[in-house]
């Protein structure tokens, strides 16, 4: 995916970003050392469920009287065949959903809801008419792993020989630092990381390591910060005493 980032001198380049996929090398056989492999399959439908076979028979004694006499749950021509491509849909009685309406949903610490209000669909910053913005806040990596919960990551690449020293001295900088730095978008550099419509917001920390002539720069995405508890007040101290 491509991205226009700035960096501390407000230079700026349209790199891209790739998702980290660490691949493992790891072979499933069986006990004849073939390979197997995981598939999913068809085991049932809405025409044939529980709920279906009721319409027909009206009563559950005479649903298994069926199920005794013949297999009225079971669609021989399509039950057991492999599924691939699928997507998710939401289904009501009625049919398939083709328009929700998201509610956000926020809840206190003791669990009881604050509010409520229809979802706003962000648009997404990261590849817009304004950069990705350096804000000169850093953060020590040990004191970041303990601040925050990182729930993402991207890798961002140089696309030609310019945007390589671009991002090289955006690491090597990073690197000497021993820091993260938080990244953010907008107009005026202030706003969370959306990278696409409708997504989350994200708090963007960018970590830098360079080797040699080599350099790898990572986006870590967090949308939740840990906070330590509040401890007992003096007052309330005293009372318990």
């Amino acid at each position: 995916m491509p991205i226009n980032i700035a960096n501390s001198s407000n230079r700026d380049a349209v790199v891209a970003a790739e998702a980290l996929n660490p691949k493992r090398v790891i072979r499933y056989i069986d006990k004849k050392g073939r390979p197997v492999s995981t598939r999913k399959l068809l085991k049932t439908d809405v025409d044939h469920d529980l709920s279906e076979l009721l319409k027909k028979d009206k009563k559950l004694d005479k649903v298994a009287d069926s199920l005794i006499k013949g297999d009225p749950e079971i669609d021989m021509e399509s039950f057991g065949m492999f599924l691939s491509d699928m997507s998710r849909v939401y289904v009501t009685k009625k049919g398939i959903i083709h328009l929700v309406e998201e509610i956000e949903v926020t809840y206190n610490a003791d669990g009881t809801e604050r509010k409520r209000q229809t979802r706003k669909k962000e648009q997404q910053n990261m590849n817009g008419e304004f950069p990705m913005r350096w804000t000169g806040k850093f953060i020590k990596k040990q004191e970041a792993a303990h601040r925050f919960v990182f729930t993402n990551k991207k890798q961002l690449v140089h696309i030609n020989g310019l945007t390589f020293d671009f991002l090289f001295e955006m690491a090597k900088d990073l690197a000497e630092r021993d820091a993260l730095l938080l990244v953010r978008g907008g107009e005026k550099g202030n706003e969370p990381l959306v990278m696409n419509r409708g997504g989350k917001p994200y708090n963007a920390f960018l970590e830098g390591r360079v080797r040699d002539d080599s350099y790898c720069l990572i986006l870590h995405l967090s949308n939740m910060e840990l906070k330590k508890p509040k401890g007992p007040t003096e007052g309330s101290a005293s009372q318990n005493a």
